[in-house]
């Protein structure tokens, strides 16, 4: 929230887009029901928040492509079955922008 505010110069902020990746460890509906409290007496009061939910994705060294999973696969391609290792996308917990 400091970020948002510090950007935008302390002027009322009417929503704020955050990018939350899948393995990021972040809850989407714990963070929705936090807001109103975590921005209360703020210049972000009253703003909307934005979730933009990001699912986790490896690159597969056997299939060599970008393979979509979920918490089950471990790090194993769904499709091919090789293990690896390279998480491309799913840790972001991140403001990607705010509107004022």
């Amino acid at each position: 929230m400091d970020a948002v505010v510090a950007v935008t110069a302390e002027k009322p902020v009417s929503a704020v887009g955050v990018k939350v990746g899948s393995l990021s460890g972040a809850v989407p509906e714990a963070l929705e029901g936090a807001w109103p409290i975590a921005v209360a007496g703020t210049p972000l009061a009253g703003a909307k928040l934005e979730l933009e939910l990001i699912p986790a994705a490896i690159w597969c060294p056997g299939c060599q492509a970008e393979q979509p999973i979920d918490e089950f696969y471990a790090l194993t391609c769904p499709v091919c079955g090789t293990p690896s290792g390279q998480l491309v996308r799913g840790r972001e917990f991140a403001v990607a922008w705010a509107e004022t």
